[in-house]
């Protein structure tokens, strides 16, 4: 039995404005309206709008909420104030990487953790298992709350004119907002490399979603509606990594280029317990043997996941864990978890692109910083 693909709330608002409509984590959604490229660069130069509702929300309440979370996520979160908001990892006892999530404190004794959509209901049972004992509460949020991305060097500027106050919301911080109608939390967090929000909306949020727009047009602000082609794009230029492709259980947050987002100690220099910390500083003594590295392509090719790196004698390398056409830097690239040995920016390499060798070259990363 087939079993039918979820939808958000704005799905219909995507099928009347041209959608293209594929699977994507069990849930569908636009991979673009009418071209992936245009949308991209449409978010580099002015507004892009993203409907990111498949992915979830994970409240966790109480007396020992911040020493609970701290437990789970790689990065310090004892020092995180009322308000702000932190990446990190959920690893797993060897290091391996279950999810990579942002953390928002919400209040003296609640944290927001937001998981992506493939892997809500594995992180919803590992953090109900591994919170247990403790002095917490734990509760799906994520058919209650909205999810909607507005980012882009026009973003907050738009959102500000909906909801004066946005503007002054600093990055990585996060305020409870009204507009159009609705009561949203605003957290000053993106993952495309550019300035932007996201919206956290209690109800509503085909009010907000029209009226941004709405309102875009009004302030004679080029705002695009963004699908997953350009999204993936965007988060793939500035070197964010997708969970499943750069992140996964087989590798490790030190492989993935993700060591600042892993504090061993804690501000006040104490040794950090959370699941994993001993394999990863075992890890990190020992030294890691491959790290996730950038290739661009010199020869024409499209590299494609799944494809092999080789070195100049044809041995295979490495696998291809993403791989596309970079707008903004004009340019097919690839990652890939490369041996330290051939790592270095510059290294001539292959890739074999349907059995034939097509010379590439390790590059210097990020490919794009705003």
């Amino acid at each position: 039995m087939t079993q039918l693909l979820q939808r958000t709330a704005l799905f219909d608002w995507h099928t009347d404005h041209g959608g293209r409509m594929v699977d994507f984590a069990g849930w569908e959604l636009p991979v673009f309206y009418e071209s992936a490229i245009d949308e991209h660069h449409a978010t580099r130069t002015s507004v892009g709008l993203f409907d990111i509702d498949h992915m979830g929300q994970i409240e966790i309440t109480g007396a020992a909420a911040v020493a609970a979370t701290d437990s789970l996520v790689t990065s310090d979160m004892t020092v995180l104030p009322v308000g702000h908001a932190k990446y990190g990892l959920l690893c797993a006892e060897d290091g391996g990487v279950i999810d990579d999530v942002i953390v928002y404190r919400t209040g003296e004794s609640t944290m927001l953790v937001v998981v992506n959509a493939a892997n809500r209901q594995i992180d919803l049972a590992w953090i109900l298992e591994h919170t247990n004992g403790h002095d917490v509460e734990v509760t799906d949020r994520s058919d209650a709350l909205e999810m909607i991305a507005i980012q882009g060097p026009r973003a907050v500027e738009l959102v500000n004119a909906a909801s004066p106050g946005v503007a002054d919301v600093e990055r990585f911080t996060s305020r409870p907002i009204e507009l159009f109608g609705a009561t949203a939390l605003v957290g000053r967090t993106g993952y495309t490399g550019e300035d932007g929000v996201e919206l956290y909306i209690d109800g509503g949020v085909l009010d907000v979603w029209a009226g941004l727009f709405d309102l875009a047009l009004e302030l004679n602000i080029d705002a695009k509606p963004i699908g997953l082609g350009a999204r993936d794009s965007l988060r793939f230029e500035p070197g964010y990594p997708l969970y499943g492709h750069e992140l996964s259980r087989n590798i490790n947050p030190l492989e993935a280029r993700l060591s600042w987002a892993v504090d061993f100690t804690d501000d006040a220099g104490n040794e950090k317990d959370f699941i994993g910390a001993t394999a990863l500083r075992s890890i990190a003594e020992a030294g890691i043997t491959r790290r996730l590295e950038t290739l661009t392509m010199v020869d024409k090719g499209v590299p494609r996941e799944g494809s092999t790196v080789i070195d100049g004698d044809g041995n295979a390398l490495a696998d291809v864990v993403s791989g596309m056409f970079a707008p903004t830097a004009d340019v097919f690239a690839c990652n890939a978890l490369l041996p330290r040995s051939h790592g270095a920016v510059g290294t001539k390499l292959a890739i074999d692109i349907r059995g034939k060798a097509k010379s590439a070259v390790v590059a210097k990363r990020p490919l794009y910083r705003p």
